[in-house]
């Protein structure tokens, strides 16, 4: 386990902690949460001996593996599946043993050792497990042959998370994973989170995936990490529960003060109170105010009302979009945009979400078909690389003043202020803004502008939760249409009423909630793997292909292990589908007028729960175990 005792930590003159505890044991899923610049990176960065402490201890077990994100890439002439792979150093280790033994012809002995320790490893089925990361967060299997170099930083950051998925490592650290993926490859990274045997400690500012994959939430606050039991909502409400409870004995707290005080003051001077009073002085002494628990300061986001708007907005009739003609992305794209329109996009990322809207607001000129904007349309565009946009050299007052020679600076400080740009900040130049600061700054300059059509392309990245829930406070007020990508589920549920998905070059409605897409995003990669399987890069070193006697030795050892693998599975499989069938008939039969067996439900839903988990968990261990049979059946030519 881990275990924090006296931590006292500062960043430069910033105090982030002092004298705090907290012990983390093995394979809990912990939410770690606070304010922006509260101090949650760095104390990432002093469990990884990065920052170093100012008072206390940090024990981490010596045989545990630690593995974070690194937040640049370097190997960009190195192959993606082999990029990947590197997490794992210790396989990554042996690998690199038997490639140099096969290069300077190493003898039999080193070979059979070496293929020893890689069959330890569970080596023979890491490009596949490796494989199946890769897909899971994106990745086609063409991809998995290219150079790093050939893709963008988002994508980047995409291999940085695989290396630290496939590293095997005792503890995995994440800081706001989910900040470059789409919403299919986040429902894929919750499960992976929930399946993991690691401890996994996870900075997030989407409530939606900290409630899926965290079985306990640290809190970053006062100076201290507060752990609490169960997800973000849990905490949310625990919390909460704990304030009301500090502020009501607060408020008794003082009354008694001032009560004894009132006393104190009156009699402390008479000699026949005397006594009395010295006894109320150190009654007074004794009576603490507890520290007040303060919630996140409210923000707000105001949209200003937009101009009057036309209907349609905009209409596109049989659109090609894309960037060459010949290869369109989309295709055949009709659409109409009308005012309250509240869209949610779907789709993997790649898949042509981002052309669509720059094809919408006329960005990208059309391959084919017709556009039409309604007269009066006022659009405002919050692009994925928004904040890049803005002056770092510049002002917020420089940026407002440029956008509206006419305000006054008073009217424009007013306006700023609501977006929690006040005093002199408004004045700083914007080079020196936080991620968070930067992107309030673009939603601002947005919403001056009272659009009457609003299409956002992921716009909380960089956001914290109090700012991402007064974005959707202020989405749920706007009166004009809205199209919006984003991977953060609550916000997308808490403002859209309507699905659009992007997928294999067409645009089309999806008739369901996020749920039901989950579950179809499922049904698809099942069905995807039942046809062709996830696909072995044909990057295994060449000592894996010419096998020896010793390397077909250990194949064969590999392939009686996975047989029993499978049969145990496969009896896993059918006990927790009689178990599961066995509740379902229990729950039918609850009558849930009687209070007793409507809280005898509760302990058949969480039964319910565990089961389809467990089987869950069963089917995609069977489904690795297969393929890698497949794959080693394949080698030996079986």
């Amino acid at each position: 386990m881990i275990q924090i005792t006296g931590l006292t930590l500062a960043r430069g003159s910033k105090a982030i902690l002092t004298q705090t505890d907290l012990t983390l044991f093995p394979k809990e899923k912990v939410g770690l949460i606070g304010h922006n610049g509260a101090g949650k990176s760095s104390f990432i960065s002093a469990l990884l001996g990065q920052l170093p402490v100012d008072q206390g201890n940090i024990e981490i077990p010596k045989s545990w593996q630690v593995s974070w994100i690194d937040q640049e890439v370097t190997s960009n002439d190195v192959a993606v599946i082999d990029f990947a792979m590197e997490g794992d150093r210790e396989l990554h280790g042996i690998r690199m043993k038997i490639r140099r033994a096969e290069e300077c012809g190493g003898d039999s002995h080193d070979f059979g050792a070496l293929y020893e320790q890689l069959e330890n490893l569970d080596g023979y089925a890491a490009e596949s497990r490796i494989a199946t990361i890769l897909h899971g967060l994106g990745f086609k299997p063409e991809d998995l042959n290219r150079k790093v170099g050939e893709f963008s930083g988002g994508w980047k950051m995409r291999l940085n998370l695989a290396k630290v998925l496939g590293s095997r490592a005792d503890l995995i650290l994440l800081d706001e994973p989910t900040n470059h993926l789409d919403i299919e490859a986040v429902i894929w990274l919750q499960q992976w989170i929930r399946q993991v045997d690691s401890t996994v400690i996870v900075i997030s500012h989407d409530r939606d995936f900290l409630d899926e994959v965290c079985t306990h939430t640290v809190h970053l606050h006062g100076e201290k990490l507060n752990k609490y039991t169960g997800n973000y909502s849990t905490f949310e409400r625990t919390f909460a529960e704990r304030a009301a409870q500090v502020n009501q004995a607060n408020r008794k707290a003082s009354a008694e003060v001032e009560k004894l005080q009132r006393f104190v003051d009156r009699f402390k001077a008479k000699a026949s109170k005397a006594k009395q009073a010295q006894s109320r002085v150190k009654r007074l002494e004794k009576i603490k105010i507890i520290e007040t628990l303060q919630v996140d300061q409210h923000i707000e986001i105001p949209f200003l009302e937009p101009h009057k708007s036309p209907d349609p907005l905009v209409v596109m009739n049989k659109v090609n979009c894309g960037y060459a003609s010949d290869s369109p992305i989309l295709s055949n794209v009709s659409m109409a945009l009308r005012p309250g329109d509240r869209i949610g996009l779907l789709g993997s990322n790649g898949n042509g979400k981002t052309t669509l809207v720059k094809t919408i607001v006329g960005e990208l000129n059309l391959l084919g078909g017709d556009r039409v904007e309604g007269k009066g349309l006022v659009y405002g565009y919050f692009a994925q690389d928004q904040i890049e946009s803005l002056d770092m050299n510049s002002t917020p007052m420089e940026h407002f003043m440029r956008l509206d020679k006419k305000a006054t600076e008073q009217q424009l400080r007013n306006f700023l202020a609501r977006f929690q740009f006040r005093d002199d900040k408004v004045k700083q130049v914007v080079s020196g803004f936080s991620g968070g600061e930067k992107s309030r700054l673009a939603l601002a300059l947005l919403a001056y502008q009272r659009p009457n059509l609003l299409l956002l392309d992921e716009p909380t990245n960089h956001l914290d939760m109090a700012t991402r829930q007064a974005l959707a406070n202020a989405l749920m007020e706007f009166e004009g249409a809205l199209v919006m990508v984003s991977h953060d589920r609550h916000l997308l549920e808490s403002i859209t009423d309507t699905y659009w998905r992007v997928s294999n070059g067409a645009l089309t409605e999806f008739d369901g909630d996020l749920d039901d897409y989950a579950e179809l995003l499922k049904k698809e990669s099942a069905q995807e793997n039942n046809q062709k399987k996830t696909a072995i890069p044909a990057s295994v070193p060449k000592a894996l292909t010419q096998l020896s006697t010793q390397e077909r030795q250990a194949h064969h050892q590999r392939l009686k292990a996975l047989n029993n693998a499978v049969k145990k599975l496969e009896k896993t499989i059918s006990d927790q589908q009689d178990q599961l069938a066995k509740l379902d008939a229990e729950l039918a039969l609850v009558d849930y007028k009687d209070a007793s067996k409507a809280q005898k439900s509760g302990q058949l839903h969480a039964s319910r729960e565990e089961a389809a988990k467990a089987l869950d968990l069963a089917e995609n261990s069977l489904l690795e175990a297969m393929l890698e049979l497949e794959d080693i059946e394949m080698r030996l030519g079986c």
